[in-house]
């Protein structure tokens, strides 16, 4: 048995723990490099012919030619699948299921690693997971004895990330390791632990990089992937974790929710100048919704990973620091039981090159949440996989030895949730004025495992009345947490650095709160209620029914509430359908429509789709039998939108997402096309993150090949054409650092306003108090104080209102409470600020929102300002009477 290379490790037999059955582990598992591709040795009495099998399987170093972690080599996804499928084949440990195909069709792969016997009992024992997961009507007796029988469920995912290639690459030699191993060691953690290994939670990213990484050796390109490594989220696909958007996401919550593993551990690696490694407990604050007992399991299997990491000579590793335990948009499980792991090994350079420094690396000080400094000038993708391993065995070791106390916790966690007492409800209202913001919310508390009833018959509760079809949320349910976290105000706490310091950073955001951001009313109930609920067991559009159909003189018209409008006028546009828009207000059959109604010409073409759109989402169409003689507009036929994606832009990202879940005419603004933007684009959309110097600059042609070309800069004369593009007709629609970005090609008269100190004005993910005209086109059916997403953004004051035509779209309360949800330190600065901006440029228009209303896609409320401005701006203006004549 071979000894670890990794510096600073001394010279060891592999550690034992010595703790005895049902009590935490002592000590953990040394690894070093060729435990995982040494041929298995038995130390007891095995079964010989799955011994034989298990000696058949090739070792990792014989089946991809290299050792695992050896400088400038990755294995790839189409490699590593067969491999994972051959240990199922021949391991009797081992199971190999995909799941399903990701976004971009790659195997989503699911290892089920235990003992045999184990996995012949899988399905038992995810019952009894179940039955403690929910334990209604289980006694505390009942109880024991599940937990003495059953087996804790360990899920653990690598690659979310993909340029964080180590993890991945571990899981390698992990799956090896467990299937093929003959020792009284790993025999044991079997017998008492299902092992849940996804070994790429993102494939399609693995493929990117890796490939691209192998693709470019040889040559003087740089070696990383400059993209997104997922289709639409790129980096923030470990943000998905409550909206719930990805197919990737979607699998991942479907293998918690089937199996409820007592732990996931999500393996990252960080920054290069980060701690070796990184494990809970986590900083403050920690989420109220997540149950103490979780919190406090969390932070004593992240402390074992510590301990054992320690105890095999490993320096540099630290916890408390960076990471919070807040947003579930990093974590799903901790509202359904689950502890989450967060292991975050430091990169090294080039993805699998060493890092050579000229002194150790790393901060040098010894604390008690980082107690060994790492004193070595080199540290290398192998070192990655040895300790992300090292933890990883020193965690399921734990898990392992303490089986009882795991399981019978994860009833104690079910059964505080299903006995809550208050508050006692959330109720959504029927009949609001949005139904696809209700139809998503559903989906997203469904999806998450959560009872939904909808009440037979008007109710009355906390003192309001609600009609027949409004939906109940218990909160009393086994995951009354998660619906609670995502249906509340968030209240994040004043945390500063030290005493009359600056503020103490949170990881990700500090606000959820689903009503806000989509735009619907959800009511807290404290107390007790009757009402006649049936529970739901499929979420289903409202049933709408079609109106007649209207004479000649009349039209279809639909409101402009829903942001879920845009998926029928994206339909309406690939058929050819004619779409007119109400300017104003007006009045048919004693109904009152608002500026920005949809108007459809009465056509049987457009009734078919209209009739199907409208059964599918439930947003109700209806028919007026005159289309009043008031201003309007058509919007143009097939309207061509352009989206400025640099490379790796998160936010054009999110929204070609939404925009192909929408069916919405786009394509990607490519660096050939600054030739004639007029000629392919009517509007252009410049996001979050977008600058002068990523268009300008852009990719490096002298690092990438020919086929990054759409991504290359465009220098001055592109900078200047794409203001001319606008100057000559076009739309420009900006928001977020993508404001500051359109400020600078027009030289748009704005003063940012908030002060630069941190301590004085600070908001890092909130939801604030906005104002809106609602009779401006590009706010159309906007509810005139739907809240607006700030996340380190700017606020503006307009500096001269006449060097363009402008018109304020939407701005801050002149005082009053600002914060809606989430933090915001000195709110007073924002009084009376300029948010949301519409001006004519030359023949064309620009529209800028200084804030990000398109966030994730999560504040789908206000992005609907997006859909409102690049569709208006190149719509034709109608008259009176041209829009009575619906334009012929």
């Amino acid at each position: 048995m071979t000894i670890s290379e990794t510096p600073g490790l001394s010279r060891r037999m592999l550690l034992r723990s010595t703790a005895a059955a049902g009590a935490a582990a002592a000590a953990a598992t040394v690894i070093h490099p060729d435990a995982a591709s040494a041929q298995p040795v038995a130390t007891r009495p095995y079964d010989a012919l799955a011994a034989a099998r298990a000696a058949a399987i090739p070792t990792p170093e014989q089946y991809f030619g290299f050792r695992i972690g050896s400088d400038g080599k990755l294995a790839t996804w189409d490699k590593m699948v067969p491999y994972f499928q051959l240990i199922a084949e021949q391991s009797d440990r081992v199971t190999y299921e995909e799941v399903g195909r990701t976004t971009e069709g790659n195997p989503y792969a699911l290892l089920t690693i235990s003992s045999p016997n184990n996995l012949n009992n899988l399905d038992r024992l995810i019952e009894i997971n179940n039955r403690l997961a929910d334990p209604r009507g289980l006694s505390p007796t009942e109880a024991e004895e599940l937990a003495r029988t059953g087996k804790p469920f360990y899920f653990v995912y690598a690659g979310i990330h993909s340029t964080e290639v180590g993890n991945s690459q571990a899981t390698i030699e992990w799956a090896y390791r467990l299937a093929s191993e003959q020792s009284e060691y790993i025999d044991r953690i079997l017998d008492d632990l299902v092992i849940l290994l996804v070994p790429c939670q993102n494939p399609d990213g693995l493929v990117k990089v890796n490939d691209y990484f192998v693709a470019t050796s040889g040559t003087n390109y740089s070696r990383t992937y400059p993209d997104l490594y997922q289709k639409y989220t790129g980096h923030d696909d470990n943000r998905d974790w409550f909206m719930l958007t990805q197919i990737e996401s979607n699998f991942a919550t479907q293998i918690q929710n089937k199996y409820h593993p007592q732990v996931l551990q999500d393996s990252h690696q960080a920054g290069s100048g980060a701690p070796r490694m990184f494990t809970p407990p986590y900083l403050s604050p920690y989420d109220p919704n997540i149950d103490a007992i979780t919190v406090q399991q969390t932070d004593a299997l992240g402390l074992a990973m510590q301990r054992g990491m320690t105890a095999a000579g490993m320096k540099g590793v630290g916890w408390g620091m960076t990471y919070d335990y807040w947003t579930p948009s990093r974590q799903y499980c901790v509202y359904h039981n689950s502890v989450r792991i967060l292991t975050e090994a430091a990169s090294c350079s080039n993805l699998a090159y060493p890092q050579v420094s000229s002194g150790p690396i790393g901060s040098q000080e010894s604390t008690i949440s980082f107690i060994e400094p790492y004193d070595q000038n080199t540290w290398t993708l192998r070192q990655i996989v040895d300790y992300v391993s090292q933890a990883f065995y020193s965690g399921i070791e734990a898990v392992a030895y303490d089986r009882y106390n795991w399981l019978f916790n994860f009833y104690r966690v079910g059964v505080k949730a299903v006995t809550r007492t208050s508050p006692r409800a959330y109720v959504i209202p029927a009949g609001q004025r949005d139904p696809q913001a209700v139809r998503d919310t559903l989906d997203i508390l469904f999806k998450g495992a959560v009872e939904v009833h909808q009440a037979q018959a008007a109710f009355s509760a906390g003192g309001q009345q609600y009609p027949a079809g409004s939906y109940v949320v218990y909160l009393n349910q086994p995951y009354g947490g998660f619906a609670k976290t995502l249906l509340e105000v968030q209240e994040y706490p004043h945390l500063l650095e030290y005493p009359g310091g600056p503020p103490q950073r949170p990881y990700d955001v500090t606000a959820q709160t689903l009503p806000m951001l989509l735009g619907f009313k959800a009511n807290l109930v404290t107390g007790s209620f009757s009402v006649t609920t049936k529970r739901l067991t499929e979420i289903k559009p409202p049933a709408v029914t079609m109106p007649a159909a209207p004479p000649s003189t009349g039209a279809y018209v639909i409101g402009p509430e829903s942001y879920g409008v845009f998926q029928i006028v994206s339909r309406l546009q690939r058929q050819g359908i004619p779409t007119f828009r109400a300017a104003a207000q007006f009045v048919d059959g004693g109904r009152t429509f608002p500026p920005g109604t949809f108007v459809v010409p009465p056509t049987d073409a457009a009734r078919q789709i209209l009739q199907n759109q409208s059964r599918n989402t439930g947003i109700p169409v209806s028919a007026i039998s005159a289309v009043p003689r008031i201003e309007g507009v058509q919007l143009k036929p097939g309207t061509r939108i352009g989206m400025l994606k640099p490379a790796n832009n998160l936010q054009s990202g999110w929204l070609m997402w939404i925009f192909d879940q929408y069916g919405v005419n786009y394509s990607v603004v490519k660096a050939q096309d600054y030739k004639n933007l007029a000629g392919k684009f009517d509007a252009i959309v410049m996001p979050q993150g977008v600058s002068k110097s990523s268009i300008t600059n852009g990719l490096n042609r002298n690092n990438y090949p020919e086929e990054w070309s759409w991504a290359f800069g465009v220098g001055e004369d592109g900078w200047a054409k794409l203001r001319d593009f606008v100057t000559g007709g076009g739309t420009l629609v900006a928001f977020g650092s993508g404001a500051n970005t359109a400020q600078q090609l027009f030289e748009l008269p704005l003063r940012s306003i908030l002060p630069g100190d941190e301590s004085v004005f600070y908001c890092p993910g909130a939801l604030l108090s906005q104002e809106i005209d609602t009779n401006n086109p590009v706010a159309w059916g906007m509810d005139p104080r739907n809240p607006t997403w700030f996340d380190g953004d700017r606020a503006y004051e307009l500096t001269d209102p006449n060097k363009y035509p402008v018109q304020v779209v939407s701005k801050y309360p002149a005082s009053g409470e600002q914060l809606q949800s989430g933090w915001l330190i000195g709110g007073e600065y924002l009084n009376g600020a300029v948010n949301g901006l519409s001006w004519s440029v030359g023949s064309g228009s620009v529209v800028t929102f200084a804030s990000e209303i398109a966030f994730r896609t999560w504040n789908r409320a206000e992005e609907k300002m997006i859909f409102n401005a690049m569709y208006h701006g190149p719509a034709q203006k109608l008259t009176p009477d041209q829009f009575e004549r619906l334009g012929r």
